[in-house]
């Protein structure tokens, strides 16, 4: 269960990423107000991104941290 939610935690970003990407390529030009959102949205997509990549990578690191040992003795 445990790793199925650190993978989600990966996919997260991932996602958020492709967010901003959408958002930059395709934001309405029509007026600077609208522009201006669409950054503002971007950067909070890419703080969230960062972040929850930071604590999946702190989630996977200490599974290993706590599982590994058991891995490694029952793959012995």
């Amino acid at each position: 269960m445990k790793k199925l939610a650190i993978g989600l935690i990966f996919a997260i970003p991932i996602a958020l990423f492709g967010a901003v990407a959408y958002l930059i390529l395709f934001s309405p030009s029509a007026s600077p107000a609208a522009l201006d959102h669409s950054y503002r949205q971007a950067a909070y997509a890419i703080t969230w991104a960062i972040q929850l990549g930071y604590l999946a990578w702190l989630g996977m690191k200490w599974w290993l941290q706590k599982h590994g040992d058991h891995a490694r003795k029952v793959n012995q």
